[in-house]
């Protein structure tokens, strides 16, 4: 896991480069490594999330991978939108917290659902 994250980190930031470069605007590199290094470890958090996620450490891992990859994911494209529409800060600063409560929902079903036996007595 880790060869394929450093592989696909250097290919994406060398596109992050390329657009920087080519737009002549050397800000954009940091936003667009965010967007494809988010979408990337968003990916990799769906597709190796077990069944029964929550249960093992393969569970927690995949839904770290899923947060933590939206999460850098939604920040910069909240740097893109603020950069792009200047003035809106508070309007994307309620998306970032409308994401972390959606989020923390989502992740919280498995154990409502019963995926956790400790809360069960």
């Amino acid at each position: 896991m880790e060869s394929l994250s450093i592989g696909f980190l250097l290919i994406a930031f060398a596109v992050a480069i390329l657009i920087g470069w080519q737009s002549a605007d050397w800000w954009l590199v940091v936003p667009v490594f965010m967007i494809e290094a988010g979408v990337f470890y968003l990916i990799v958090g769906i597709l190796t999330r077990p069944v029964e996620a929550g249960r093992s450490k393969q569970g927690r891992e995949s839904l770290y991978y899923a947060f933590w990859g939206g999460s850098i994911g939604l920040l910069g494209t909240i740097w893109l939108l603020n950069r792009q529409y200047p003035g809106n800060v508070p309007l994307l600063i309620v998306l970032f917290i409308l994401w972390l409560g959606g989020i923390a929902v989502v992740l919280s079903i498995p154990r409502l659902r019963g995926g956790n036996q400790t809360i069960r007595q």
